[in-house]
This record gives C-alpha cells, structure tokens and sequence, in this order.
C-alpha cells in the first residue's frame, strides 16, 4: 500500500514538473513604443521590438494591424530588416517586417529598436503579430503595443544635481559679497 502511495506521488510529481516546464517555455513578445505629436493630425512612433522567449526562440518577423485604412511614412529599417509600408507612404491596413536571415533575427531575452514610422492619426496601442523560429520550427505570438514608461531621473541623481546647484550658487553669492 505504501508503496503504491509513494509510486502515484512520484508520477504525479513528474506530470507536474514536465507540464509546468513546457507552460513556462513559450515564444512571446512585448513591443513598447514612444508617440510624437507632429501636429496637423500626425504622429510619429519609434518602436522596440523585445524578445521575452524563454526557451531560445527566435523574433524574425511583425506583422501591426490597424483598425483604419492609414497613410504612413517609414523610416528606414534596422539592418537586415525588410518591410512593406515601412519605406515610403501608402494607404494600408497593416505594417509587416521581417529579418532578411538568421543573423538579424532577434534573439531570446534581446531587443531591437529603430522601426519607426509616422501615421496621419493617433494610433496609440495596437495589434501585433509576432512571429519566432526555433530550429526548424515556426511559433506565432499575438499582443497589443505599449507605451514606454517615462524616463524619470533616479532621486540620488536628482539630489545631487540641486546639492550642485546650490554649490555654485552659495559660491557666486560669496564671491559677490567680497
């Protein structure tokens, strides 16, 4: 009987590790951007395509949607990268790109920027397709764009930086009153 127990714990210990393994083993992506105002209706938006895989998998291609038919102007594509709309201006749903050979691909845990565009509306988050390779094998991801967070200077950096201000200040005050 103990045996039995101890014989149907160890299997259902391994179904859990092995399933948990492959669950934690998937392509994904997250792709922030950054929006500029260009005015008359415009924008321009500067795009970092981020591999967040955790098994090796490769990013090689995007695919964007949008919900309106758009008029865009790309800027030139990272090396090793290839696109339609992205180079010159058209009326489109979508945007596609993808990486001329396994060299330029980008790998897990690694980012790429410099896929920018400007488009004659707000776009904001958007629909992506991410596509990735492992070996021989092909993977699809689907997610929505994000916003990068704001740069916000760290509180040492700020400190020091009023602590020198006032430095300099102090200084010229003296040298002033002498």
């Amino acid at each position: 009987m103990k045996l039995r127990r101890l014989l149907t714990a160890a299997v259902l210990l391994v179904t859990v590790l092995v399933f948990s393994g492959m669950a934690l083993a998937s392509p994904s992506a997250s792709i922030l951007y950054n929006e500029t105002d260009l005015g008359n209706g415009s924008y321009q938006y500067d795009y970092m395509f981020n591999n967040t895989s955790t098994d090796g998998e490769s990013l090689y291609k995007v695919f964007f949607y949008f919900d309106l038919l758009s008029t865009t102007s790309g800027s030139p594509l990272p090396t090793g990268w290839v696109g339609t709309v992205w180079n010159g201006t058209e009326t489109s749903a979508f945007l596609d790109t993808m990486a001329l050979n396994s060299n330029n691909y980008i790998a897990a845990n690694s980012s790429l920027g410099g896929f920018s565009f400007s488009i004659d509306h707000q776009l904001g988050d958007s629909d992506f397709v991410a596509e990735f390779k492992n070996g021989q094998n092909s993977f699809a991801f689907e997610g929505i764009t994000q916003a990068a967070p704001p740069v916000v200077p760290e509180p040492v950096s700020s400190t020091l930086f009023i602590i020198g201000g006032a430095a300099f200040g102090v200084r010229s005050y003296l040298k002033r009153k002498k």
